[in-house]
């Protein structure tokens, strides 16, 4: 809102700068200056859409993800509460977010790698034989 309101003021300058009374040989020159001030500032509007939405694809799509900290999941429990569960160095933590405070609820120990059964062998007969 603040933006738009500067942006309308620098566009409207050289209007009511022609508007005061200023000499009609200065006129020309400055509505020249006006239309040199109205490109200037679309190029800096521009610029800076560039740049701002450059900043948001780079922090979305080609920043990389990986590290020691994963967010698993998360569950919405209100307008800025949350619960999320976080996997730092293969230890799960469940932490709740407010907009106050972040608070560790429940510390989930590593998970062991689970080993395979054995293939179960064929059942050993003790009965004597006839």
């Amino acid at each position: 809102m603040i933006a738009r309101l500067a942006v309308a003021a620098l566009l409207a300058l050289p209007t009511l700068t022609l508007a005061a009374g200023v000499d009609p040989g200065r006129a020309e020159t400055l509505a020249v200056s006006g239309g040199m001030l109205t490109q200037l500032t679309l190029g800096l509007a521009v610029v800076l859409a560039l740049a701002v939405g450059l900043s948001w694809l780079l922090r979305r799509h080609v920043l990389p993800r990986g590290g020691a900290i994963r967010v698993i999941g998360g569950l919405p429990l209100g307008s800025r509460e949350r619960l999320l569960l976080v996997e730092v160095d293969e230890v799960r933590l469940l932490i709740g977010v407010t907009s106050q405070q972040i608070q560790t609820l429940h510390v989930f120990p590593p998970a062991r790698p689970f080993a395979l059964a054995p293939a179960p062998s064929e059942p050993i007969d003790d009965r004597p034989q006839p």
